[in-house]
């Protein structure tokens, strides 16, 4: 399916940052890993192009009509040093999901695995050590025919870049409850994860900015419901039970989400799929029953909520013990450290 003989492995600049200071996103390590789809042939061998080298045509309809798919996975090193990915397949499953929304081509399992693997090999010099950080893979799958014209591209194209990236601390958020604008609609794109959109929430992003908050929490259709975060799946501790919004096409289906209500059950601790209706919410907090929130997702892990404020009214969240149990107990999956869970992790 794939060599990399031939190809440098990637050594860290002299001067490059300590795991703490590399931060999110914002180093870009030196390889990408390539596949090209071709209408009829179906797709090519894996193959690693410098970053310098890696351009989408300007015709494109990944650039110009939004055929794009990602998934966001991170490499982690385990307790003996060793590197592997957490969860690949399931992100392999989701991608091909989001592709057929967008009717653009499936990426085989096999080919999204070890593209993910490939990249990790070439860049395990810029792994930080165990606790500290990770390397965060983007397979992004686009449209990338050079001609005009909206139909389905006949070429598409399969590549992954990777970002060094320190270990997330622990935050607490305030979120604004967007009224007005709508990230997603029944029926429409909302459990894709493209990057239409990610460009559809930016306004809602710099309304919460004005309104002092730190992120937006978008809403359902009706606007009476908690949908999402603008990154990040949302849950409310209600009672003694976690509760978070089910599934209903216009959420995105979080791996990082998924993975805590399989160790929030495994634990024996209440967690349910339900509505999450803002006035209720705040007819519980005056009566003294509602609890914690926080979001997740594979960049943040996990950040505690404190409010959720709207144009008419704020509700509070406490904090909870349960919250660093639940973060710490990810990590340590995520590292390779829970031996229950070490189907999760695939080693690179």
């Amino acid at each position: 399916m794939s060599s990399m003989t031939g190809y440098a492995l990637a050594r860290r600049p002299a001067d490059w940052p300590q795991p703490e200071q590399l931060g999110f996103g914002q180093k870009l390590a030196p390889w990408v890993i390539c596949a090209e789809h071709r209408e009829g042939e179906g797709w090519s061998a894996l193959h690693a192009l410098p970053l310098s080298e890696a351009r989408s045509p300007m015709a494109s309809g990944g650039l110009q009509y939004g055929f794009s798919v990602f998934e966001g996975l991170k490499v982690y090193r385990g307790p003996r040093g060793d590197a592997h990915l957490f969860r690949p397949r399931e992100h392999a499953a989701r991608l091909s999901a989001s592709a057929r929304r967008l009717s653009m081509p499936s990426v085989p399992e096999s080919l999204f695995v070890e593209a993910c693997r490939l990249a990790a090999q070439l860049h395990e010099d810029f792994l930080p050590p165990q606790g500290r950080g990770s390397l965060y893979l983007r397979p992004t799958l686009f449209a990338d025919e050079e001609a005009l014209g909206f139909r389905v591209a006949r070429t598409h194209r399969l590549a992954l870049i990777v970002t060094p990236s320190s270990d997330p601390s622990a935050k607490t958020v305030n979120l604004w409850a967007e009224s007005e604008l709508g990230r997603a609609a029944i029926g429409g794109t909302g459990a894709a994860k493209t990057g239409g959109n990610y460009a559809a929430g930016m306004l809602g992003l710099v309304r919460a900015r004005e309104h002092a908050c730190d992120d937006v929490a978008w809403l359902d259709p009706a606007r009476t419901r908690l949908s999402e975060a603008g990154t990040m799946n949302l849950f409310v501790k209600i009672d003694d039970t976690w509760c978070t919004p089910p599934l209903d096409g216009t959420i995105l289906p979080g791996i990082t989400r998924d993975s805590l209500m399989t160790l929030m059950r495994e634990q024996g601790i209440e967690v349910q799929e339900r509505g999450l209706d803002l006035r209720e919410l705040a007819t519980l907090e005056r009566a003294g029953r509602l609890g914690a929130a926080f979001g997740c997702g594979t960049a943040a892990r996990i950040v505690r909520i404190a409010s959720i404020c709207g144009e008419s009214s704020a509700v509070t969240f406490r904090d909870d013990a349960q919250l660093a149990a639940l973060r710490e107990r990810l990590k340590r999956c995520q590292e390779g450290d829970e031996p229950g869970f070490s189907t999760w992790c695939q080693a690179i």
